[in-house]
C-alpha cells in the first residue's frame, strides 16, 4: 500500500534553550520537505496509482533547465507540490518538469510501468535522481501505441525521478503508476471496452445496409453511413490507425474534425428525412434543418481551409448548435403532434444533450480524465446510432402493421367492391336492353306526322337517351377492373383501339364543351402488345380528365409513340391549353407524397402508382406557347409472333383512295394525313369551303379524282352546305366521293339533307384513328362489294317487288320487336329467330332478300351463322344475301372478324332508324315508296 514519511511537526518541544535551538534549525529544515509532495510507497500489488497527488511540479517556459539543472540544489528547491489544475497542460508552457518518489519497503526490485497519456506528446524523458536517462518501451507489440516507462524500484530504498513533458497544446495530463498485473487488467478492459463498441456499431453497420438493400429505405443508409463515421473516429481516436489522439481537440491532421462534423452533418440528413417535425404541417422545421445542414457544410469547408484553431473553433460552434436546434424541434413537433417516434427521439436527444452537456463539465473541471471522456463520447455516439436504428425498425413495423391492416382492407373491400361490380354491370347490361327499345321508339315515332314541338321533344328524347347509353358504356368499362387489384394482368391487346375505346367515353363531354380532341398515334406503335388492358384504360381515363379539367381554350392533342431504344415503351403525350399543373397535382405524379402527407391529388396519385405498376415515369412541362403537356410512358411487353402484316391486310381496300380532309384546324388536318399515309391513302386538306372546291376540280383535271371527302361541320359557312356543294357538282361525275360528315355526338342532321348532300356516315368527334379507318373501310368493302358482286348475284326480287323478305336473327324479345316495327315501317316483310341454329335452318328452307343477324345469340352466335349461310350458298351455288350484323362493339379487331364470317355490314346498337334504312337501301337498292 502507497505510504508517506510522517513529520514530528506536532512532537513535544524540549525544555533545554540549547536543545530549541537546535529542534528550530531541524523544524526549518523539515518544513522545506513539508511543501514536497509525498514519497509513494509502491508493493508488487498496488495495481494502478494516480501520481496526481504524488508529483512535484515545476514550470520551465523558456525550455532553460537541463537535467543537470533540475538535479542542482538551487533548482531543485524550487519544485512545489503539482495541484489538479498542473495538469492541465498549457501550451503557454513550454516545457514541464515532475519529481515524483518511489520508495520500496520490502527486499526485493519491484517493476512498475509509468503511463503517460495523451501519447502523441512531442517529448517525454524520464531520469533518475542521479540523472540517468530512462528510454521508453517499445510497445510495437500492444494494439495501439502506448507512452511506456519500465521502472525497477530497489529494495528498502527510496528514489526519486523527473519527467520532462512538452505539449504544444492544450489537454489534460494523465500520469498513472501500474504494477505488470494491473496495467495488463486495465488494457484487456479498455480494449474490451472498445471491442463492445466496435461490435455494436459494426452491427448497426451492417444491419442498416442489409435493410437499405432489401427496403429501399434511403434512412437505413443514411443510419449506416454514420455507423461507418463512428467507426472510423473510433479507429482513428483510440490509436488503432496511427497515434490514438482521442475525441477531444486538438487533433493532428483532418480526419477527425472531418469524422465529427460529418457525424454531426448526418445527424441532421437524419432529423431531416425521418423526419422529425409533422411532415403534414413541417412549418419552418425543414427549412431550418437545411439551414443547419447548409451551415455544417460550410463549416467542413472552413476546417479543411483553415488552420486547428478554426477547425476546433466550428466543432465547439456547430456540435452544440446541432444538438440544441434538434432537441428544441423534437420537443415543439412532439407537443405539437403527440407523435410516438417523435417521443422516442426526443427522450434520445435529451439523454445525449444532458449526458454530453455533464460530461464536458466534468472534463473541464478535471473531475474525469480524458480517458474517461472519450470513453464517455464514443458511448453516447454509439447509443445515438442505436436509436435511429432502433426508431427506424420500429417505424418500419409500423408501416408493415399498416400496411397488412390495409390489405387485409383491400382484400375485403375488394370483394365487396366484386360484388357490388358485378351487379352494376348486370345492371346496366339490362338497362341497354329497354335503353335501345326507348331509343327504337322514338325513331319510329319521329317517322309519323308530328307538330314541331312534338318533334323538338323527340329529338331531345333521343339526345339525352344516347347520352345515357353513353353513361351506360363509360359504367361498363369501369367494372372490368378493380382499382384495389394491385397485380397486372398479362394479354394480347391493341393499344389503338384501347386509345379508340377510351375516348369514345369523352364525345358527350366534348360535345358539351364543343371541344376539339385530336388522337395522334405513331405508325410505329406496335399493332399487338401484351399488358393489362384494363389497367391502360384506367390510366388514360384517369389523364384525359384531367386534361379536360384543366383545358379552357384550343383543343386537346394525345400524342402516342414508340420508344426507338427500347421494345414495347409506349410514350403519351397529353397537351391543352388552359390552367397549368398546380405543385401538389406535380408532386402527386412524383409519387413523392408520403402516408403522412395525405392524398393532395387523388386522380394523379392513382396515374402516378398505375405508370410506376407499369414501369413506366412522368412528368409535366410548360412550353413559352401557354401549352401545359403532361408526359408520360408504360412499359409492355411484345409478343413472340406478332404479324407485321395485319395492318397491310386490314387496309388493303384504302390504297390509292385519295382522302379530302376539309377542317379549319390544321393540327387535326396534318394528324388524319399522317394517318392515310400509314394506310397507302394519298391525302389533301383544306381549311375552307373554296379550297376545298378547288383542290376537287384540280384533281379531277389531273385525272386523279377524289375518292372519299371527311367535312366538318363547323366549317365557316356550314360543313353540310359545303357538303351539298361539292355533291351536286360531282354526282354526274363517273366517281362521285363518298362524303363522310365529322361532328360532335349531340348534333342531329335530318337524314334527307344528309342524303342530298351524298353524306354516307356521321363521324362523331372526337375521332381517333380506328374510328375514321373502321368507317373508310366499311364503305370501301361496300363498294368493292358492288363492283366484285353484279347485281343478279343478290337478290333482284327487291328490285321489282314492293316489299322485301327479311330474316332476323334476334334473341332479344324486346330489341327484336323494335327491329320489326322498324322494319315494318319501311314496308319489308319480317321473319323472326331467337338464334343462329335457327337461322341457318329457315335461311335453308325459305329464300329471303336481306338477313339481320345479332352477333351474340345462344346455341350458335352470328359469326358460326353467317360462316354456315356462305358456305350453304356456295355449296347451293345460290346468290348472294346481305347479311347486315348487330353488335354492341364496334372494336376494329371484331369488325374485321365479322367480315370474315361473310358479312356485309355491321350496326352498332342502338340502331337508328335512318341507318338500318341506308344500309339495306345501299345492299338491295330497295327503298320505300313514300307515296
Amino acid at each position: 500500500m502507497p505510504s508517506t514519511v510522517t513529520t514530528l511537526l506536532t512532537a513535544p518541544l524540549p525544555e533545554s534553550k540549547l536543545a530549541k535551538h537546535l529542534l528550530c534549525a531541524v523544524l526549518l529544515l523539515l518544513s522545506i520537505t513539508a511543501h514536497a509532495a509525498p514519497i509513494l510507497t509502491v508493493t508488487s500489488n498496488q495495481g494502478a496509482i494516480s501520481l496526481d497527488g504524488f508529483s512535484d511540479l515545476i514550470e520551465d517556459p523558456n525550455k532553460l533547465y537541463r537535467i543537470d539543472d533540475i538535479l542542482s540544489t538551487a533548482v531543485n528547491r524550487q519544485f512545489r507540490p503539482a495541484e489538479s489544475g498542473d495538469f492541465n497542460l498549457s501550451q503557454s508552457i513550454g516545457r514541464y518538469w515532475f519529481r515524483f518518489t518511489l520508495s520500496n519497503t520490502s527486499n526485493q526490485i519491484i517493476q512498475q510501468l509509468l503511463q503517460v497519456m495523451p501519447v502523441d506528446l512531442n517529448a517525454a524523458q524520464l531520469y533518475t535522481e542521479a540523472g540517468q536517462h530512462i528510454a521508453p518501451m517499445s510497445t510495437d507489440d500492444l494494439i495501439r501505441t502506448e507512452t511506456l516507462f519500465s521502472i525497477p524500484v530497489n529494495a528498502n530504498s527510496s528514489t526519486s525521478y523527473y519527467l520532462a513533458l512538452e505539449y504544444p497544446f492544450d489537454r489534460q495530463l494523465e500520469l498513472t503508476l501500474h504494477d505488470y498485473t494491473s496495467f495488463l487488467g486495465d488494457v484487456s478492459q479498455r480494449e474490451f471496452l472498445n471491442a463492445l463498441f466496435f461490435g455494436i456499431v459494426i452491427n448497426l453497420l451492417v444491419f442498416n445496409l442489409i435493410n437499405a438493400a432489401l427496403t429501399r429505405d434511403s434512412l437505413f443508409l443514411i443510419t449506416a453511413i454514420y455507423a461507418l463515421l463512428v467507426i472510423s473516429g473510433q479507429v482513428t481516436a483510440w490509436g488503432y490507425i496511427g497515434a490514438p489522439q482521442g475525441l477531444l481537440p486538438p487533433w493532428n491532421g483532418y480526419g477527425l474534425i472531418l469524422v465529427i462534423l460529418g457525424i454531426s452533418l448526418v445527424d441532421l440528413v437524419y432529423a431531416l428525412r425521418f423526419p422529425v417535425f409533422p411532415p403534414g404541417n413541417p412549418g419552418r422545421w425543414h427549412t431550418i434543418i437545411r439551414l443547419l445542414i447548409i451551415v455544417d457544410v460550410v463549416g467542413v469547408a472552413l476546417s479543411v481551409i483553415g488552420n486547428d484553431t478554426a477547425a476546433v473553433i466550428t466543432i465547439y460552434t456547430l456540435f452544440p448548435l446541432n444538438s440544441i436546434a434538434l432537441l428544441f424541434i423534437a420537443l415543439s413537433s412532439f407537443f405539437q403532434t403527440y407523435n410516438r417516434l417523435i417521443f422516442y427521439y426526443m427522450v434520445t436527444r435529451i439523454l445525449i444533450v444532458l449526458t454530453l452537456s455533464l460530461t464536458m463539465f466534468s472534463y473541464s473541471l478535471s473531475i474525469i480524465t480524458a480517458t474517461s471522456t472519450n470513453l464517455i463520447l464514443i458511448f453516447l455516439a454509439t447509443a445515438a446510432g442505436t436509436a435511429h436504428t432502433a426508431l427506424l425498425i420500429v417505424r418500419h413495423h409500423q408501416r408493415e402493421r399498416k400496411q397488412n391492416l390495409d390489405e387485409q382492407s383491400i382484400t375485403i373491400l375488394g370483394a365487396v367492391n366484386r360484388a357490388k361490380t358485378d351487379i352494376l354491370a348486370r345492371i346496366t347490361h339490362d338497362i341497354r336492353t329497354p335503353m335501345s327499345a326507348m331509343l327504337g321508339v322514338s325513331e319510329l315515332l319521329q317517322e309519323t306526322r308530328l307538330t314541331a314541338n312534338q318533334e323538338d321533344h323527340v329529338r331531345t328524347l333521343q339526345r339525352s337517351g344516347h347520352e345515357l347509353l353513353q353513361l351506360l358504356q363509360e359504367a361498363s368499362q369501369a367494372t372490368r377492373f378493380n382499382e384495389n387489384d394491385i397485380e397486372l394482368r398479362t394479354e394480347l391487346l391493341s393499344v389503338p383501339e384501347i386509345i379508340d375505346e377510351s375516348v369514345s367515353g369523352f364525345r358527350n363531354i366534348a360535345a358539351e364543351q364543343s371541344l376539339e380532341f385530336i388522337c395522334d398515334i405513331d405508325s410505329n406503335v406496335n399493332e399487338k402488345l401484351i399488358g393489362d388492358s384494363s389497367r391502360i384504360r384506367q390510366l388514360l381515363s384517369h389523364v384525359m380528365n384531367n386534361a379536360f379539367e384543366h383545358y379552357e381554350s384550343g383543343y386537346i392533342l394525345l400524342k402516342v409513340y414508340s420508344s426507338s431504344l427500347k421494345q414495347g415503351l409506349l410514350h403519351f403525350e397529353l397537351s391543352h391549353r388552359g390552367k397549368p399543373f398546380s405543385t401538389l397535382e406535380k408532386l402527386a405524379l412524383d409519387g413523392s407524397t408520403s402516408e403522412q402527407d395525405g392524398i393532395i391529388n387523388t386522380r394523379l396519385a392513382i396515374v402516378s402508382q398505375l405508370i410506376a405498376l407499369m414501369n413506366g415515369g412522368a412528368a409535366v412541362r410548360t412550353s413559352p406557347n401557354g401549352v401545359h403537356t403532361l408526359r408520360f410512358s408504360i412499359q409492355l411487353a411484345v409478343p413472340n409472333n406478332d404479324d407485321a402484316n395485319t395492318l397491310q391486310i386490314r387496309t388493303g381496300l384504302l390504297s390509292n383512295k385519295r382522302l379530302l380532309v376539309v377542317d379549319s384546324n390544321q393540327t387535326f388536318c396534318k394528324v388524319v394525313s399522317k394517318q392515310c399515309g400509314n394506310w397507302g391513302m394519298p391525302a389533301f386538306t383544306a381549311n375552307s369551303d373554296s379550297a376545298a372546291i378547288a383542290t376537287i376540280r384540280n384533281q379531277s383535271l389531273l385525272n386523279a379524282p377524289i375518292d372519299i371527302i371527311l367535312i366538318d361541320h363547323t366549317l365557316a359557312g356550314g360543313g353540310l352546305a359545303l357538303a351539298q356543294r361539292i355533291y351536286d357538282e360531282t354526282k354526274d361525275q363517273q366517281n362521285t366521293p363518298i362524303g363522310l360528315m365529322l361532328a360532335h355526338a349531340n348534333i342531329i342532321f335530318d337524314r334527307d339533307k344528309l342524303r342530298a348532300a351524298g353524306i354516307r356516315r356521321v363521324l362523331s368527334k372526337p375521332l381517333t384513328g380506328i374510328a375514321l379507318r373502321s368507317a373508310l373501310l366499311a364503305e370501301c368493302h361496300f363498294d368493292a362489294n358492288a363492283v366484285n358482286h353484279l347485281p343478279d348475284q343478290y337478290q333482284t326480287d327487291a328490285l321489282t317487288l314492293n316489299s322485301l323478305e327479311c330474316l332476323i336473327a334476334e334473341d332479344n324479345p324486346t330489341n327484336a320487336q323494335v327491329l320489326t316495327r322498324m322494319l315494318s315501317s319501311l314496308g319489308i316483310t319480317v321473319h323472326r329467330v331467337e338464334n343462329g341454329q335457327q337461322a341457318v335452318n329457315i335461311f335453308m328452307r325459305k329464300r329471303f332478300d336481306v338477313v339481320i343477324m345479332d352477333v351474340e345469340m345462344p346455341i350458335m352466335d352470328g359469326d358460326e351463322a353467317t360462316r354456315q349461310i356462305r358456305q350453304f350458298e356456295k355449296d347451293e351455288e345460290r346468290e348472294r344475301t346481305p347479311i347486315i350484323g348487330l353488335t354492341a362493339n364496334a372494336l376494329d379487331e371484331q369488325r374485321d372478324s365479322y367480315l370474315r364470317a361473310g358479312m356485309d355490314l355491321h350496326l352498332v346498337k342502338p340502331i337508328r332508324l335512318w341507318e338500318l334504312a341506308e344500309a339495306i337501301k345501299r345492299w338491295t337498292g330497295y327503298q320505300k315508296n313514300k307515296s
